[in-house]
């Protein structure tokens, strides 16, 4: 019966999660041998087409790179068709995203890690790293990279020498100090003309603040409860994901008093962790959490809930959990809480500390 409870969880999360992890559609414009068409869309696996509707149509339409010339997001990312030579010596088209527009212009291809860089009217050029000979080191082989986009870097930049030192720190292929470099490179060399930097200026940790009020089933009636909670974003690493930490209280303890040990504690007061999944930018975003959001140690709970945009700065979050997911599979909820199905409901203000 656990074992099905469980299962019933997970298969529920896992529609909620699916249903609503569709891309996010945004205002966007195509462009085509000069024509500006406006709509919303978004880019598609890989940068291999794009899904487009046009601001007076009712239907999205795939467009493949080789249709069209241009795709922009307003305000954001900026994608060029072009071909691009591939390691079998094939062409393929892509929807390139131009990262730096300058005496250099810089491109990438993001889910697969590859740039691009091109000089003037010339050849577009794919920056490699690849795996070169086995190399034995006291007795362990190590796999060496050939590192060869730092030579087509300086190659590239060779009227910048003062530039050098900064190309062979790059251990790796990364989009931050490609960026950098070519920016660096167009101030050093240009000053007739304005480089233009496409990527979005990223914050390195953005927080949120949360009031908290609702109730848990740990015991054998709702108890109410409330708390702070601090959601913590490193947008570098995910637009979307975010670490929330915090203090809960409630009203009565959290789990059964009638422990069978009695100097066994339990406390009102609880300290909440878990990874919580923001699903898309609209004004009503679904989201999942999983961890400990509702501070019950050591058993992992999931939640689910929607999150309102009330203005830029402040929004609404309604939330559910399912507490105990392992008690659930082995059958002990009841030594964890006074029922057999532990849950929580939850109310919250959420005020973006910019």
């Amino acid at each position: 019966m656990k074992a099905g409870i469980l299962v019933t969880t997970f298969l529920v999360l896992s529609i909620f999660g699916s249903a609503f992890s569709q891309t996010t559609d945004k205002p966007a414009y195509i462009v085509n041998q000069q024509d500006t068409i406006y709509g919303i869309g978004h880019v598609g696996k890989n940068q291999q087409y794009i899904q487009f509707k046009r601001a007076d149509a009712t239907k999205f339409r795939k467009i493949l790179p080789e249709q069209i010339d241009a795709f922009r997001i307003i305000g954001g990312r900026y994608f060029i068709s072009h071909q691009v030579v591939e390691y079998n010596k094939k062409l393929n088209w892509y929807f390139l995203e131009l990262l730096v527009d300058g005496e250099i212009d810089l491109y990438a291809i993001s889910k697969s890690v590859r740039f691009f860089i091109k000089k003037d009217d010339g050849e577009l050029v794919e920056l490699k790293d690849n795996v070169g000979n086995i190399t034995n080191i006291d007795g362990s082989k190590y796999l060496k990279k050939d590192k060869r986009y730092l030579g087509v870097m300086k190659l590239y930049m060779e009227d910048a020498p003062a530039l050098f030192p900064e190309i062979d720190k790059m251990d790796r292929l990364q989009q931050a100090d490609l960026v950098k470099l070519a920016v660096d490179y167009h101030k050093a060399v240009c000053t007739d003309h304005e480089c233009v930097n496409y990527t979005k200026d990223v914050p390195k940790v953005t927080y949120k603040l949360e009031l908290l009020s609702g109730a848990n089933h740990h015991n054998s009636t709702y108890t109410p409860q409330f708390g702070v909670l601090v959601y913590v974003w490193r947008p570098l690493h995910n637009e979307r994901l975010y670490l929330k930490t915090g203090l809960i209280y409630s009203a009565r303890a959290y789990g059964r008093t009638e422990y069978t040990y009695p100097e066994k504690i339990v406390y009102n007061l609880k300290i909440p962790f878990s990874f919580e999944y923001v699903f898309g930018n609209k004004a009503v975003k679904p989201t999942l959490a999983i961890g400990f959001p509702t501070g019950i140690y050591p058993i992992v709970s999931a939640q689910a809930g929607l999150i309102v945009s009330v203005t830029p700065n402040f929004e609404l979050s309604l939330s559910g959990s399912i507490d105990g997911l392992l008690g659930l599979l082995v059958g002990n909820h009841q030594d964890f809480y006074n029922n057999d199905f532990g849950h929580t409901i939850n109310f919250g203000l959420i005020f973006d500390l910019k």
